[in-house]
């Protein structure tokens, strides 16, 4: 009876990594999203994650769900701030025009 030789393993070829880089819009995206300074963070995070989810195909960078969150938190911190801004207008009465002339004839 002969036996079976046991097969050899061949040795792994360790191929240098190459890690992909992240989307460093994609990065700025989320976070001036969440850090929405008054409607204009999240305006920016919107800009930058769309264009982060245009240009990460072509480069080939990591980072497309990261720019899809920067875009739906900067919606939602945009609404936050339109709300906010609404309800400060509201409170203290900056929808009207004040000009002191009550409709009156005056002292003729």
């Amino acid at each position: 009876m002969s036996r079976p030789q046991p097969a050899t393993q061949a040795d792994p070829s360790y191929a240098p990594s190459t890690r992909q880089r992240t989307s460093r819009m994609a990065i700025w995206s989320l976070v001036l999203s969440i850090i929405t300074l008054g409607g204009a963070g999240s305006i920016v995070g919107i800009w930058l994650g769309a264009a982060a989810r245009r240009r990460i195909p072509e480069t080939g960078e990591r980072g497309y769900g990261l720019a899809a969150a920067g875009i739906v938190s900067g919606v939602v911190t945009l609404i936050i701030a339109i709300a906010y801004w609404i309800f400060i207008a509201m409170r203290t009465g900056g929808g009207g025009a004040a000009g002191g002339t009550g409709g009156g004839g005056g002292g003729y």
